[in-house]
């Protein structure tokens, strides 16, 4: 149905032993099953079918083929056919001239879900003809296809990243299958706020910015704790709307576009990048790292000292989108077009910091969290020495204690997609980061001299906030296989201190 594309996966970038043979191939027939058969809508709201990123994140993970089994025996019972929306008269692709979607016709489908097989289709066919890096480029990134009304770099960056987190799936397992379906994906979103954007200025492919913005381009660019302190510190930014539990996404997204807040989000986010080009391509990787520290801190550290945890479901999204940076941009394949990417995720990740009630970072709060989280009754937690014990030091001690061992057993058995995702992404950090004291960290000071921090309190945090987080996560949604119910994320706009009102 969708031609040929090969559906052999390569390992991922955590890559935790565990996997065998029998695990490879029945995850790869499992991702092809849900390709072929589900739309990326599990319902007529839009929800998207995570059946491939749960599947995926858990292989990496070192699952082995019975949970991967169990697995999608789960998600895949509530998904629906991939002919989803399509009239019973037509199940196939849409009608044109031609009898099939083409590159000079696929634009009048756009944001249609009956359509997403026939753009799987479609897409499968460019990727095997030209390759997924020149179908990137030429489908998400040339300014031919940003135009107003095509937008498909805001559709690729809509629905809460979703169709940047498959298509990064994609990219770093190595599955141009998976690459067809997330751009399958952002055909059929609607464009996210194309005012945050100007991603399709004829001639100048790298131009994201307003000439009001353009001035606020600083020669080395600001570091991403300066903005968020300038986000927190700006009037216009201020929370949009009265807090309202019940209020929809869609209702606090056009309240946001309003009274110059897209102008001074535009300013800000230029103000992360150098003025020259060059300087702003050789950027890439020490801004790939900060936004790994600021959505690390914006999940886990922005709710209320002494009170319970929350953590947000929208800026949970950042952080598990910003782990397949990495694998993004070696994929894309110009320099023009990398910078693009990233230039477009800031002001996405701005925008829903905004939509929560702009929740403020507390340095002091995930520090106060401990640094080894230990599963609920865990019996090694015990400082005694165990009889006939003869090996080096006393495994209770929490001096002596790696927590990842046990949060990598238990949140392989998350119900919930979202959960072990999260914990990936943090594992990835502490892989790369966790090392790192306060001075090594990029942004922290505005002045190393003088350590003037570039928010309060920051200059304390070092590389255990992953691992910190990571505990955070497993006490919230739940140590479910030590017997601990599923918990749940956060929706209630945690921004706003009304939020916090008779609650625990």
């Amino acid at each position: 149905m969708f031609g040929k594309l090969p559906s052999t996966i390569t390992p991922g970038i955590t890559n935790f032993p565990g996997r065998d043979v029998e695990a490879q191939r029945l995850a790869e027939r499992l991702l092809a099953e849900d390709r072929e058969k589900n739309h990326c809508f599990f319902n007529s709201k839009g929800f998207h079918n995570h059946l491939s990123h749960h599947l995926l994140a858990a292989y990496d993970m070192g699952a082995s083929a019975k949970l991967l089994q169990d697995i999608f025996n789960g998600e895949n019972s509530y998904q629906r056919p991939i002919t989803a929306g399509m009239g019973e008269e037509n199940k196939g692709a849409p009608r044109s001239e031609e009898g099939k979607m083409t590159p000079d016709n696929f634009t009048q489908y756009l944001g249609d879900e009956k359509h997403y097989s026939a753009f799987l289709t479609f897409f499968t066919e460019q990727i095997a003809s030209i390759g997924a890096p020149d179908t990137l480029e030429r489908f998400i990134f040339s300014p031919s296809v940003n135009i107003t009304g095509v937008d498909m770099l805001s559709r690729f960056l809509a629905g809460a990243l979703h169709s940047w987190i498959q298509v990064g799936y994609g990219a770093e397992f190595g599955s141009n299958a998976m690459v067809a379906q997330g751009l399958a994906m952002a055909s059929v979103h609607s464009p996210l706020i194309p005012e945050l954007f100007e991603f399709a200025a004829p001639g100048a492919a790298n131009d994201l910015l307003s000439s009001a913005a353009k001035d606020q381009v600083h020669d080395d660019g600001k570091s991403l704790f300066q903005i968020f302190r300038e986000v927190y510190d700006s009037d216009t930014l201020k929370p949009v709307m009265p807090y309202d539990p019940n209020a929809l996404l869609t209702a606090r997204r056009i309240a946001l576009m309003k009274d110059g807040r897209p102008e001074e989000m535009r300013k800000l986010c230029a103000s992360w990048w150098p003025a020259s080009p060059d300087e702003q391509r050789a950027s890439l990787e020490k801004k790939v790292e900060e936004l790994f520290w600021v959505s690390t801190l914006l999940l886990a550290g922005t709710g209320k000292p002494g009170r319970k945890p929350r953590l947000d479901f929208f800026l949970m999204h950042v952080l598990n989108a910003t782990l397949f940076l990495p694998s993004l941009l070696k994929l894309v394949p110009s320099d023009d077009s990398r910078v693009k990417l990233l230039r477009g995720f800031l002001p996405v990740a701005l925008m829903y910091v905004l939509m929560r009630g702009r929740p403020r970072i507390d340095p002091d709060l995930i520090m106060s969290y401990t640094a080894t989280p230990r599963p609920p009754n865990d019996e090694a937690a015990d400082t005694s020495y165990p009889a006939n014990y003869q090996g080096y030091g006393n495994p209770g001690d929490p001096e002596l204690y790696n927590p990842w061992h046990d949060i990598l057993a238990s949140v392989l058995h998350a119900p919930d997609a979202h959960t072990l995702k999260a914990i990936r992404a943090l594992y990835y950090a502490a892989q790369h980061y966790g090392h790192k004291s306060s001075d090594q960290v990029p942004g922290l000071f505005t002045d190393k001299d003088t350590h003037k921090e570039s928010l309060p309190g920051i200059g304390n945090i070092d590389g255990s906030i992953f691992v910190r987080a990571a505990g955070v996560v497993m006490s919230t949604l739940g140590w479910v296989s030590h017997g601990e119910p599923a918990g749940k994320w956060d929706t209630s706009g945690l921004g706003w201190d009304d939020a916090w009102k008779d609650s625990d």
